[in-house]
């Protein structure tokens, strides 16, 4: 018994894929994320020495590694990334489907 599976291709952001009013902050956290877990890993630390280095709480940093991203603002996920030695910056762009993004009269 075989079943039809439609594909469909996604926006590459899952969380407007998934009807997110905030899918935007949503991706943006994700990838600051993503970010974070990698250069963590790439040096090696354990929670202890990033908490340290951070200044995040070491329950803090177990819950960015396992990309559990409540309680996480964009501007606490900068500055971890800044006390990481990394710069952060946001770039403003025309949005590459305007009817993604609908202005809505009042």
């Amino acid at each position: 018994m075989s079943e039809e599976v439609e594909i469909v291709r996604g926006s590459g952001n899952i969380y407007r894929d998934l009807g997110y009013a905030d899918a935007e902050a949503r991706q943006m956290r994700a990838e600051l994320v993503a970010e974070i877990i990698g250069i963590l890993r790439e040096r090696k630390l354990t929670q202890r020495k990033a908490a340290d280095i951070t200044g995040l709480a070491q329950p803090d940093i177990s819950r960015i590694k396992n990309a559990d991203l409540k309680g996480f603002t964009i501007d606490r996920l900068v500055t971890v990334l800044n006390r990481l030695n990394r710069h952060v910056e946001i770039r403003v762009e025309p949005a590459s489907d305007p009817e993604s993004f609908p202005i809505q009269a009042e």
